[in-house]
């Protein structure tokens, strides 16, 4: 009997393999970012004791690359490579013994490269999904940066993870779609600098995703 077991459990997943349907495709598509950030206290600046930082606008952007998706009966498991271009407006006002004495809108943009690996499963045309992203930032514009009257710097990580949800519909085995809600796991840097003095912040992004491809 243990024998038939352990055939059982190296020959399955052999036949599962064997059984596997591999394809390659491309994407691209329009994002819709918007930003969640931390207000900031306590600053020792002259000028302005407090920061008050909230997402004003989402704004569209772009995403495209490359996918393989691995189907085995209903459920497949579809690692993605994508170069996203993003943007969100930041309104950020600022305090004096509590007092506003600006209100400003910021752009913040980012340029990086996620991994998603999407696991889902399918029924008929339709698919439910969900999956880990990371993402590797290749370059940004902070908004805080853009403060004229008092020295901000706000560092961003080099990479950072995530989580998506969505669903996919495929038309005619080739074309495919996919609406994704991406959420984040970890900020997206450690904190700001301001005046010299490092605080604590924590500032993320969320979007969401519609993209269309092509199967080959």
């Amino acid at each position: 009997m243990k024998r038939i077991i352990l055939i059982a459990i190296l020959i399955i997943p052999i036949c599962l393999v064997s059984n596997a349907q591999i394809k390659f495709g491309i994407k691209g598509g329009i994002t819709s970012t918007s930003i969640k950030a931390d207000d900031v206290y306590n600053i020792n600046e002259t000028n302005v004791d407090e920061l008050l930082v909230k997402g004003k606008n989402s704004k569209i952007g772009f995403q495209g690359g490359i996918f393989t998706r691995i189907t085995i009966l209903k459920l497949y498991v579809q690692p993605e490579l994508l170069f996203t271009s993003t943007s969100a407006d930041v309104e950020v006002t600022q305090f004096l013994n509590d007092e506003i004495q600006s209100t400003d809108v910021f752009e913040q943009k980012f340029r990086q490269i996620d991994f998603p690996i999407m696991v889902g499963y399918k029924f008929g045309p339709a698919r439910v999904q969900l999956g880990p992203v990371g993402t590797i930032m290749l370059s940004s514009d902070p908004a805080l940066d853009k403060i004229d009257n008092i020295e901000v710097k706000e560092e961003f990580n080099g990479a950072t993870w995530g989580y998506q949800v969505g669903v996919g519909l495929d038309i005619f085995k080739k074309l495919t779609f996919d609406l994704k809600y991406e959420g984040s796991l970890s900020k997206l840097g450690d904190g700001i600098t301001i005046g010299g003095e490092v605080q604590d912040f924590d500032s993320r992004n969320n979007k969401f995703i519609f993209t269309v491809g092509w199967i080959f």
